[in-house]
Formats: C-alpha cells, structure tokens, sequence
C-alpha cells in the first residue's frame, strides 16, 4: 500500500498525514489550512482567499465537516437572514481523531497479517479448483 511507504518515509509531515488518513486531496488541504489561518470564514471568504469557485469550495467544505476536521455553524445577517461560517476543529481534537483511526488501522492490518495463512489457502484452493474444472 503506497499511503504507508508515504507516511513512513522520512519527512513525512502533519499535510502527508492528514491527506493519508482522511483521503483528502490539495484543494481541501488548502481549504482546511484557510480555516485553520482565519479561526472562521464564509464560503466566499475561503473562495476568494483560495481562488476557486464557491460550488468547488462548498464540495471542500462539506468533506471537511464530515471528516470531522471542521464544522459549520449559521451566523446572522446584519439586514435579516443568515450564512453559514466553518472553522476547523481545534489541532488537539484532530490529533485525537488521527490516534484513533491509526488504531484502527492498525487493528485492521494486524487482522489480515493474522489472517493471512487462512485466506491464501481460499484463495490458491479456489485457483486450482477453476484450473481444474476448465
């Protein structure tokens, strides 16, 4: 798995991680790098800062607060109405988060490296009995 040999290389940083962990792609490690540099922003704000369009930042964002990196809260309008504000959740909360899914993963690889013996002998037994009924 290339993300691992990723992580593990030597100068691997907090970017490498978060991409690794989370799936998340330049633009949304931009736009949670907005947040985190503002404290607070708007859709326009991000957009405007980053230099894409909203529709493209909005798609950031909403990957952002489902990750659990960010989080939306709706902020009044001086001449009636509202928007929406997201702010990235606080470097400590994200460092627990990254603990608990490396856990998981861990568990998971540990798993299969248990499991292993097992499956390799389904899988060459379902081999050879497609070998031998063609």
């Amino acid at each position: 798995m290339d993300s691992i040999q990723y992580l593990t290389r030597r100068g691997a940083t907090c970017t490498d991680l978060l991409s690794c962990l989370y799936g998340l792609k330049p633009m949304e490690l931009q736009v949670f790098y907005e947040l985190v540099r503002r404290g607070s922003a708007s859709v326009d704000e991000v957009s405007s800062e980053v230099g894409r369009d909203r529709t493209t930042v909005h798609r950031s964002l909403s990957k952002l607060v489902t990750a659990g990196l960010a989080y939306r809260r709706s902020a009044s309008l001086k001449d009636g109405g509202y928007r929406y504000v997201y702010a990235a959740v606080e470097a400590s909360r994200v460092k627990e988060q990254a603990e608990e899914r490396v856990k998981e993963i861990t568990a998971s690889l540990q798993s299969l490296v248990d499991n292993f013996e097992k499956d390799m002998s389904a899988r060459l037994g379902a081999r050879t009995r497609a070998i031998v009924e063609d």
